[in-house]
């Protein structure tokens, strides 16, 4: 058994649990090999650029023979925030209905904790059909069921925070654009390195009667980065082809007492630097 996995939309918080797991199985795991820019080259589609790079993963997958793959399951369901954006809300769904002849999707939550024990007991029964095999591989693995923690804020003295949604923040990949043009500037980008328990409650601190965690994620982070001293300044970075997560950048910018700016993907971000310096006077 052929199964891909994904190195894109938070995979960093779930992966390292279930490729140990799947290997301890005896599952051939198939990683993407092609560069972010080339696979996102060969999808022209109009969709958000994570959404590109998502089904140009599984494209390129299955491709190689996956029978399988292990996808982000759905964040919920809302008509407020990023609910209306279809791709936001339920990636697996979208790609099912946008490209024919898939392998299954396999459904897991984007998190390492005791709670996926009960699916990947399912997962591994489904695919080894012996309970103690599953037991072994659990017992060998289960010491990866961490809390994910994120990366620590870099060191300068010009600090740049970047708040979007957690499945775009998390790959630069998606916005090297962005990332040059703020280093060409003398800016040095920093993510919030607070945990995404962590972010949900600063977002739910706005009122912006937001639900879906991922939104809140968004806000947390705009907010998080906003009340640390040693953060400049602030960009608000929302994906192109997804009106509703930018108007929710636009109402975040619109709590925010530290200088920001949104950029979209796809627009010059040369334009949302020089409105933040603008903005510090």
């Amino acid at each position: 058994m052929r199964v891909g996995v994904l190195d894109t939309w938070m995979n960093e918080r779930y992966l390292s649990f279930w490729r140990a797991y799947l290997a301890e199985l005896g599952v051939e795991v198939l990683v993407p090999r092609l560069p972010a820019s080339e696979a996102l080259a060969r999808l022209e589609e109009a969709w958000p650029r994570p959404a590109r790079l998502l089904a140009a993963r599984v494209l390129e997958l299955k491709a190689r023979g996956a029978e399988a793959v292990l996808v982000p399951e759905a964040v919920g369901e809302s008509p407020r925030g990023s609910g209306q954006c279809p791709w936001a809300v339920d990636p697996a769904s979208m790609l099912e209905r946008e490209l024919s002849g898939l392998p299954p999707l396999w459904r897991v939550p984007p998190e390492r904790s005791g709670a996926v024990l009960g699916l990947a007991a399912q997962v591994g029964q489904g695919l080894v059909q012996n309970p103690q095999e599953v037991r072994r591989a659990l017992d060998a693995t289960r010491r990866l069921l961490v809390p994910y923690k994120p990366p620590a804020m870099p060191h300068s003295a010009r600090l740049l925070g970047v708040a979007a949604m957690p499945y775009l923040l998390e790959d630069p990949r998606l916005y090297p654009e962005l990332v040059h043009a703020a280093e060409a500037r003398g800016w040095t980008l920093a993510r919030p390195d607070a945990s995404p328990e962590r972010l949900r409650d600063e977002g739910a601190r706005l009122g912006l009667k937001i639900d879906l965690p991922t939104d809140l994620e968004f806000a947390g982070a705009a907010h998080y980065l906003g009340r640390l001293g040693r953060v400049d300044a602030v960009v608000l970075l929302a994906c192109d082809h997804c009106p509703a997560v930018e108007r929710l950048a636009r109402r975040i910018e619109a709590k925010m007492t530290k200088p920001a700016a949104v950029y979209v993907l796809g627009d010059d971000p040369e334009e949302a630097l020089v409105r933040v310096e603008r903005a510090q006077g």
